[in-house]
């Protein structure tokens, strides 16, 4: 029997000693974590990213054929890595190896892959600390495969249950965090920009069967991604069309040994329910519900991904200056609005707050907001509708002089940003030298020369635009800057008055002035005020 080890290895030839009998339970929808199973509850998954086969390279051929059951699981039906990715065929692979039978089936696999692509593997087996002498047979098996096959192995001994306590979070969920955070530590520090893990069909039936229980909208009913971005390159799951069942019928056929983790059989984990009593219920009514799950799937993803482009066509056209127009929200469809308010939004929202937005669009009245998760606010002015954080800290209360650099007011919610210029290109013309999104200056300017300076609004301040005198107040009204923000707003000033202010422009006569300056010697300087939402990446997922 060939054990489709590369030249130079050797065949295991031993029959299989138990089952394992899932991967992963699904990550929470915003998270970027995912892979292979900690051994606690099984089935696997997690939301498909808005990474489509097209954009991300990725030709799932042959695996519509797979999902239905009808094709036999072999080096020459599964896809390498790198193919679904679309990088070249020698490109490495971080391979999350359990020990269990979905795993030892893809090792098996893409080490046969490996000798035909010239492509190395790494190894890597996550010690989570929970299920004692089991966990330390599991940790002794990988190691044992490692040197069967001649691959690297590292291994990561972790007190999961420390961590969730000083993390304050769930057993699985630390589990999850920790084992990803050690696979994208390896990829970055090894160059490696590719992750197998071993998700299966089975795992896409029982991850979309959760969600629909859940009511998750398409994005989660699209299920587990076959490749998605991740840790700088690319997460892939090569076994993802295959049932479980053609799974262990490898293992037998090529006589592959794995380890079983007992929990899988504990039915208090929901997802071990669903796998040990509600699948064999739909296998009673249906031939094959993992191929029609793997299949509906693709078919979702493809609607999904159309709708989030044309979501992102209506964000590229419609948003200024981090808000969108109520009016051409209104005229949206429910679908496409949705998706735009989500996009907007710098934090994850669930149904109830993407509802409250939604509500808050249609309504379109000035003055109004809602709260969002992570102290952000959405609030329409004057016909935008803007999500912005909850201001805090102190604003400017002495002036600050121009100069190159940056500073941060509002516990660094706003950045007032002053960069120089490599290559002013067209930032020369007349109209480009200030917007209400940034002011160019040059360094033989007075306010460059100690003559500008930055200070908060005061009672009385106004501008010359267009020829009229006009209070601020009422300029930032109509640009519809909400309240929120009106009052944290640095103002550039010089000796004249205010010079330049956000989301409003520069007064009258700036432009001419200064092109005669950056039409002359001295650098350019791009000044800009930065808004960051306040919020931990981490609570959004990749879209």
């Amino acid at each position: 029997m060939n054990d489709g080890l590369p030249p130079g290895r050797c065949p295991e030839g031993s029959r299989p000693i138990g089952k394992d009998t899932g991967a992963d339970p699904p990550v929470h929808p915003h998270t970027q974590t995912c892979g292979e199973g900690n051994g606690q509850t099984g089935a696997g998954g997690e939301p498909i990213a808005s990474l489509s086969d097209s954009a991300s390279g990725h030709r799932d051929t042959g695996a519509a054929a797979a999902g239905k059951g009808s094709e036999r699981l072999s080096a020459g039906t599964i896809l390498s890595p790198w193919r679904m990715a679309g990088l070249p065929p020698r490109t490495p692979v971080l391979l999350a190896l359990s020990g269990g039978a979905d795993s030892r089936v893809l090792l098996h696999l893409l080490s046969a892959c490996a000798g035909r692509d010239g492509f190395s593997i790494l190894l890597a087996h996550v010690h989570h600390g929970i299920r004692g002498a089991e966990a330390d047979r599991d940790a002794a098996f990988c190691r044992s495969l490692a040197e069967r096959y001649g691959w690297e192995l590292e291994m990561l001994e972790a007190d999961v249950p420390g961590l969730a306590k000083e993390r304050r979070r769930g057993l699985e969920e630390t589990a999850r965090e920790v084992r990803y955070e050690f696979f994208e530590r390896l990829m970055r520090e090894r160059g490696i920009p590719l992750l197998a893990t071993a998700h299966h069909a089975d795992d896409q039936l029982e991850t979309m069967l959760f969600r629909l229980c859940r009511g998750s909208g398409l994005g989660g009913l699209c299920g587990i991604a076959p490749v998605r971005a991740f840790a700088g390159g690319f997460l892939t799951r090569p076994l993802l069309p295959f049932p479980r069942r053609e799974i262990l019928a490898c293992c037998e056929r090529e006589g592959l040994t794995y380890v079983a983790d007992s929990t899988n059989l504990d039915p208090s984990y929901a997802r071990n329910r669903l796998r040990l009593r509600v699948v064999p219920e739909l296998e009673a009514v249906a031939p094959d519900p993992q191929g029609g799950a793997y299949r509906l799937s693709r078919s979702l993803a493809q609607d999904r991904d159309y709708l989030d482009r044309a979501a992102e066509a209506f964000l590229s056209e419609r948003l200024r200056q981090g808000a969108l127009p109520v009016e051409a929200l209104r005229r949206e469809h429910s679908a496409i609005r949705r998706r735009a308010l989500a996009a907007l939004s710098p934090v994850s929202l669930d149904a109830a707050h993407l509802e409250s937005m939604e509500a808050l669009a249609l309504e379109g009245k000035s003055g109004s907001s809602c709260s969002l998760p992570g102290g952000m606010r959405a609030c329409v002015q004057t016909g935008w509708l803007w999500v912005l954080p909850d201001l805090r800290g102190p604003v400017l209360r002495e002036p600050v002089p121009l100069r190159e650099g940056s500073f941060a007011i509002c516990d660094g919610l706003l950045t007032v940003c002053v960069r120089k210029l490599e290559n002013l290109g067209s930032d020369r013309k007349v109209h480009n030298l200030s917007t209400p999104r940034y002011i160019i200056v040059n360094e033989n300017s007075d306010i460059m020369l100690g003559k500008g300076f930055w200070r908060c609004r005061q009672e009385g301040d106004a501008l010359t635009v267009r020829g009229v005198h006009r209070r601020l107040r009422r300029l930032l009204r109509e640009a519809g800057v909400p309240p929120v923000l009106r009052d944290a707003l640095p103002l550039l000033c010089d000796r004249d008055g205010i010079l330049w202010v956000p989301f409003v422009g520069a007064r009258d006569g700036y432009d001419a002035a200064a092109a005669n300056r950056t039409d002359g010697s001295g650098a350019c300087y791009r000044v800009e005020l930065l808004l960051h939402s306040g919020a931990d990446p981490q609570q959004k997922g990749q879209r």
